[in-house]
């Protein structure tokens, strides 16, 4: 007698079948209004408070969305007429850069000098090729001698150089940073044929948002592709159906167009995060398919007709498919108290895709069943009892593989602490990507690319004119330039010790600060009066001219160490200038912070999808203590997985947070179906040791092709060069695998040494005997009869 539901399914499946193809055009109209954002804001709230304040610091001062070039000449010296010819050249193609508002380069630094009563300001290189060896050599100590130029545009030997771009974006930044970085290449491409002794690599903000946008479209566009092929090839292996195949193909690719879809509908735009969704549905999708397909081949491989093998495939799969659909959807959606936008939209979007495969599944699959799928392929009697052997070798050893998986398990599980959180801008690129080795190289040959900023204010106007403002803002710069791994502070201070300098007859003994209000206010005013138009201060200084900014750039930190100097910072202010204390902020202090926060903000959600999907469990497995004792093999592969990342790997990033949040429903989907399978032998044969044979025979196969497809699907991503994709997938790839092991391994032990626990014996009834080491052949033969699930 079949199930209600399956002859529900079976009887309107032509309905059905119209009514989501109708569901799919519907929802499909979303594609017209999908949009696309990537640039590196997208990771953090709108009140994020490291993002508030670096968007208050962008909008007092100038903003530091920049394109830096980086040049390294091929001689190792910038001080040669030649390059200075080519630096003058490329500092004035970079004003055609749309939206400059300001080229910083060692040419047209504002270096100031005294002629008699009058301070001149002027480009410290002018008109290089007439220059005598006399004058670059006057000027190369000029520059190398000048703290606000080494490490900063130039290197303390010479040897490497930058021009800094200063931009001004619009607001919707999505058109404009294409603009630019296409304008910035070709200026780049023309000064390559022209000056061909200089290597210039591009690094920066803007370079940097638009590497995002850049990744984005290179995955989208190859690695999708690439996972469709791969399923085409494995499902066509693994089912040994065209057919069946075809149909699969289907499914997965009308639930990824109602994923996408979706997004247009919720506004959501794609970006380098949840861009992943479709490869995860892509996997996720297969699983069903195979699972109803399996079953429905093994019905008619033993002589049923193509409507009765689909009803007993759907009887036998109905459930288990609906519940390992709901609790990998409960495990995509704890990800909604991730910390980051992103990582929430990705498990939206990926819930609602595995809520339409399941969907799918049960209302398309069995028309397309039943219209192309006429016949099986052969049964491959070799790899059936190849899980009846595994399930003999269970049998015979439960102990030593129940306390031997423990031990392995608690073994890596130890090496957890290994792992360090390190989240960085750049470092979230492969080394293959321009924007990451040019940021490599500056940071190895001229200046650090990770920053820290301060708004150092005195909420007065004109009040940076206060002497004893600035001393106190000098010693927090002094302080800061001691600091390890500090190699430049950018500050006002330097210029006003420079004037001084400068007004006392260049005498050494003048590089000071003013000494009062009136001398720093005249000699900042001399100065902005005599700077030629976009080489203003307002980088530095704010418009009323109350406040200061402090750049610090570091080189070498992680994550954790640009914490710890921002909470010394702030200690710092505590002890010395409570009245000037301000907040760090830049991209370096918000990705060093997200890694943490996301961890922190992931624990609630995954403690509560871990709740629910236990109590799912105890609901549809029927036994409390079955419900219960399953969550125990799927506690331990992801944390396994981390120990063994810990060991070998030792750094992660925020993408460790929604690990066990993606995983937890798709490793539970295996315990499902192998318990579902278990409990129906039970109730067949009565005994233990029968029954996780037939658990076994019936969806060993079935499990590995489902964890192969689902590991290489995941696996798809290490390819990305986006390193929190890359990672992502490796990890939720490792923890696939491990999980599949757990389930063959540790659970049956574990069913095997608790069955008294789990079946009690009622009064009056003789327990089966144990099985002799002959006697699994025999529990083998005596499941051949039950209907079942093989591949």
């Amino acid at each position: 007698m079949h199930h209600s539901i399956s002859l529900w399914l079976v009887k309107y499946r032509f309905p059905l079948f119209i009514l989501s193809l109708l569901t799919i055009v519907l929802v499909g109209f979303g594609g017209t209004r999908l949009t696309v954002k990537s640039d590196y804001k997208i990771f953090f709230e709108a009140d994020n408070p490291q993002l508030v304040a670096n968007e208050m610091i962008q909008q007092r001062f100038s903003a530091s969305d920049n394109v830096l070039m980086v040049l390294n000449p091929a001689n190792g010296d910038i001080f040669t007429r030649e390059n200075l010819i080519a630096i003058e050249a490329l500092t004035e193609a970079s004003w055609q850069v749309p939206y400059s508002q300001r080229v910083d380069s060692i040419t047209n630094f504002q270096n100031t000098v005294v002629d008699g009563d009058d301070l001149m300001v002027e480009d410290l290189v002018m008109d290089a090729g007439e220059l005598s060896d006399e004058d670059i050599a006057w000027r190369k100590n000029i520059a190398l001698n000048e703290p606000l130029l080494v490490h900063r545009l130039i290197s303390p030997s010479g040897h490497v150089s930058a021009i800094n771009i200063q931009l001004n974006l619009p607001e919707d930044q999505t058109l404009a940073i294409p603009e630019v970085m296409q304008k910035v290449r070709e200026i780049r491409a023309d000064f390559a044929e022209r000056y061909p002794q200089l290597e210039v690599m591009l690094t920066g903000v803007t370079p940097l948002n638009n590497a995002f946008n850049e990744m984005n479209q290179r995955d989208t566009e190859t690695l999708v592709p690439l996972m469709l092929l791969v399923i085409i090839v494995l499902v066509g292996l693994l089912l040994r159906s065209f057919s069946g195949t075809l149909i699969t193909v289907g499914i997965i690719i009308f639930s990824v167009v109602i994923a996408v879809s979706s997004m247009g509908w919720l506004g959501i735009p794609i970006n380098n995060i949840n861009f992943a969704s479709p490869i995860i549905i892509l996997t996720l999708a297969v699983a069903d398919c195979i699972h109803l397909l399996s079953t429905y081949l093994t019905g008619l491989r033993r002589g049923q007709d193509r409507t009765e093998a689909l009803l007993t495939s759907l009887d036998i799969n109905a459930k288990p498919i609906f519940l390992t659909s709901l609790t990998t959807a409960i495990g995509f959606l704890s990800m909604q108290s991730s910390e980051s936008p992103p990582f929430r939209e990705l498990g939206l979007v990926s819930a609602i895709g595995v809520f339409f495969a399941f969907l799918f599944t049960l209302t398309v699959m069995p028309q397309l069943i039943l219209w192309f799928t006429r016949k099986a392929p052969k049964v491959d009697t070799e790899r059936s009892a190849a899980f009846g052997h595994l399930a003999d070798f269970t049998i015979r050893h439960p102990k030593k593989l129940f306390f031997g998986s423990l031990l392995v398990a608690i073994a890596c599980i130890s090496f957890i602490g290994e792992n360090e959180l390190n989240d960085d801008n750049f470092g979230y690129f492969k080394e293959t990507i321009e924007v990451r080795r040019a940021a490599d190289f500056t940071e190895a040959n001229l200046n650090g690319v990770n920053m820290i900023e301060y708004a150092l204010d005195t909420n007065q106007a004109q009040g940076i004119n206060d002497p004893a403002f600035l001393k106190k803002v000098d010693a927090f710069v002094q302080w800061y330039r001691q600091q390890p791994m500090v190699t430049h502070v950018f500050t006002f201070t330097d210029t006003l010790k420079r004037l001084n300098k400068n007004m006392h007859g260049d005498d050494p003994a003048y590089y000071t600060l003013p000494e009062n209000r009136e001398h720093a206010s005249q000699y900042q005013l001399l100065y902005e009066m005599s700077l030629p138009f976009g080489m203003d201060v307002n980088n530095q200084v704010d418009m009323n001219k109350s406040a200061l900014r402090i750049t610090v750039s570091i080189k070498g930190a992680k994550a954790k160490d640009i914490l710890a100097m921002e909470a010394n910072a702030q200690q710092w202010f505590a002890d010395h200038a409570p009245e000037l204390a301000a907040v760090g902020a830049s991209p370096s202090i918000m990705f060093a912070a997200i890694g943490q926060r996301n961890i922190e903000s992931m624990i609630n959600g995954t403690v509560i999808a871990t709740v629910i999907i236990s109590l799912l469990l105890i609901l549809a497995l029927g036994s409390w203590k079955l419900g219960l004792l399953s969550i125990i093999p799927n506690a331990f592969p992801a944390a396994i997985m981390l120990g063994i990342w810990g060991f070998s790997v030792g750094e992660v990033n925020l993408a460790v947070a929604v690990v066990f949040g993606i995983t937890l429903g798709i490793v539970v989907d295996d315990t499902v179906h192998f318990l579902a399978k278990y409990l129906r032998g039970y109730q067949e044969t009565g005994d233990v040791r029968h029954a996780i044979h037939y658990a076994f025979e019936h969806v060993g196969a079935a499990l590995v092709t489902t964890t192969v497809v689902l590991s290489l699907g995941f696996g798809m991503l290490a390819l990305s060069d986006f390193n929190v994709n890359s990672i992502l997938g490796i990890m939720v790839s490792m923890t696939i695998v491990i999980a599949l092991v757990f389930d063959f391994l540790f659970l049956p032990s574990m069913i095997i040494l608790l069955s008294r626990f789990i079946h009690p014996q009622p009064t009056g009834v003789i327990p089966v005997p144990a099985l002799s080491e002959s006697e699994p052949r025999r529990a083998r033969e005596a499941t051949q009869g039950i209907e079942g699930e093989v591949v």
